[in-house]
């Protein structure tokens, strides 16, 4: 359970099928494609696969676990709310451990450790963003002419070929996704530090959305992957990425760390329901 709770935001299963889709339409300006029975069977195991890590809940495994173990804990009416902390794994309800009398996980970080990872990797994603979108992100050899292309003027040869859809997804994928993601976890942040008292729900809504939409950012990376394995002919077709592409996979990385460290109890610490102030004083 450790591992699926930890790594099931970063499988990319979607996210691959459509860079599959993406790619072949990228090469039927090269080549003739003809697709065998292998594509149709690894797009169903994707698909497969991906019904089964969403279906998976770590939190009904650590219940079904106390039913099967007769396990029953619980909290000392007494005991201070605000000396009351939840596992972020198996999300039990205990007083302040080092480490989680269930799972033997590690407690969450302190607020301030949170705080600080946040901004160590937002700031790693948006210096590498600048190189990212001005460095040759791709390389291709055709006839003995080398093309390189940016992430913007791969949207504009898209286009140019006649390739709207694909090139919006790209533009959206590689541009616009990256750079909502780092300003919206940076509003997270200044209104965090800025103890908003308002608007909570709306701000945790923004969380989800930036978390989750982080890896579609992958799509430009496996195209390109994709097409380093097909495109290779020598001197007549030859493709290769260029040192953009390792400044945007930096970006796309560091901004799902970024969203990762950020503790979204944080974004409730200041709300000011009468019902909800003991929540926010356990990050004080």
């Amino acid at each position: 359970m450790y591992g699926i709770h930890h790594l099931k935001h970063w499988m990319m299963i979607d996210v691959y099928i459509v860079s599959i889709a993406i790619c072949c339409f990228k090469l039927t300006d090269y080549s003739d494609l003809i697709f065998g029975l292998a594509l149709p069977v690894l797009v169903v195991l994707q698909l497969v696969c991906l019904a089964l890590v969403m279906r998976v809940s770590p939190r009904k495994y650590w219940q079904r676990l106390d039913e099967t173990q007769s396990l029953e804990r619980s909290i000392n009416e007494a005991v201070n709310p605000n000396e009351l902390h939840d596992c972020p794994q198996c999300h039990l309800i205990q007083t302040h451990t080092e480490h989680c009398v269930r799972c033997q996980n590690k407690m969450k970080r302190t607020a301030k450790q949170s705080l600080q990872a946040t901004w160590a990797y937002l700031i790693v994603a948006t210096i590498a963003l600048i190189p990212a979108n001005v460095i040759p992100i791709s390389i291709l050899f055709t006839n003995g002419a080398r093309l390189e292309d940016t992430i913007f003027s791969g949207v504009i040869s898209l286009i140019n070929n006649d390739m709207l859809v694909i090139a919006i997804i790209i533009f959206i994928a590689s541009i616009v996704v990256p750079v909502a993601k780092i300003l919206g976890i940076l509003y997270l942040l200044l209104c965090i530090h800025f103890k908003r008292t308002v608007f909570h729900r709306q701000r945790m809504m923004l969380f989800y959305i930036v978390k989750w939409i982080g890896k579609w950012s992958m799509v430009d990376l496996f195209v390109m992957s994709i097409m380093l394995t097909l495109v290779d002919r020598g001197q007549v077709l030859n493709f290769t990425p260029g040192f953009g592409a390792v400044a945007f996979g930096i970006v796309v990385v560091f901004t799902m760390f970024s969203a990762d460290a950020l503790d979204p109890r944080l974004i409730w610490k200041n709300h000011t329901h009468k019902n909800s102030t003991s929540i926010g004083d356990t990050f004080s």
